[in-house]
């Protein structure tokens, strides 16, 4: 028996960092796409998520996950950590 499988993607970005669709742009297109639980998460910014959530309300069976992508340096090197469940 093949388990149920849950369409995820948790490191999208949008216009307010390097993403080429808005939030509610890139919402639609995962709605679209089938997606079911999906993660914002702009480089070093939360301000798409408020517009990203308002736009999840609109479509169904999709769940929103607030996050960001945040930039660091460890010895000389850039590092990218992924924050889930953020308090924008």
């Amino acid at each position: 028996m093949v388990p149920h499988l849950v369409e995820v993607d948790l490191h999208l970005h949008t216009t307010h960092s390097d993403g080429t669709l808005t939030p509610r742009e890139l919402v639609n297109l995962c709605s679209d796409k089938g997606l079911k639980v999906i993660a914002i998460t702009d480089h070093d910014s939360t301000e798409g998520i408020p517009e990203a959530m308002k736009a999840v309300a609109s479509v169904q069976n999709l769940e929103l996950i607030p996050g960001i992508e945040l930039s660091t340096d460890l010895n000389g090197q850039e590092v990218h950590i992924l924050g889930y469940f953020v308090n924008h």
